[in-house]
């Protein structure tokens, strides 16, 4: 494991809290269920789980289609979807540089750049899944 994956495995939570607090608050997902009980406390979690299992094994994107669905059903807009998922990814880049400046994260720029890429590649391939199966829930209700 690269010292990149090294660093955000072992700070996962504190970048997933980064990303709800930057970003995450703003969305429309967030504002609609803000106010009920344990949402954002599983909201979190699932985050992060989902985040360790990714870090775990790049080559093998988490499947997003689910997380599509779900989302449908939770009555999330299409774009807020595209919203939260692009600023997670981004959240998460803006993390690893946060702390690369800061000189908290050792490594190469090489290593920095490569995880980045990674990172985006995977961002793509799971996009195209929550599409889908945020599509597909769509046109089994129509």
């Amino acid at each position: 494991m690269s010292n990149v994956l090294g660093f955000l495995n072992i700070h996962v939570e504190e970048a997933v809290n980064y990303w709800i607090s930057t970003y995450y608050v703003e969305s429309e997902e967030y504002q609609k269920r803000k106010y009920i009980p344990g949402y954002m406390e599983a909201h979190r979690n699932e985050s992060i789980l989902l985040c360790k299992h990714a870090l775990a094994n790049l080559d093998a994107v988490p499947n997003s289609v689910e997380i599509g669905e779900d989302r449908f059903d939770m009555e999330t807009s299409l774009e807020d979807i595209v919203s939260n998922h692009t600023s997670f990814y981004t959240a998460i880049i803006e993390f690893l540089f946060i702390h690369y400046l800061k000189g908290s994260l050792d490594c190469t720029k090489e290593d920095l750049f490569e995880t980045i890429l990674k990172f985006r590649k995977m961002e793509g391939i799971s996009l195209q899944g929550l599409i889908s199966g945020y599509a597909a829930k769509g046109a089994h209700m129509s």
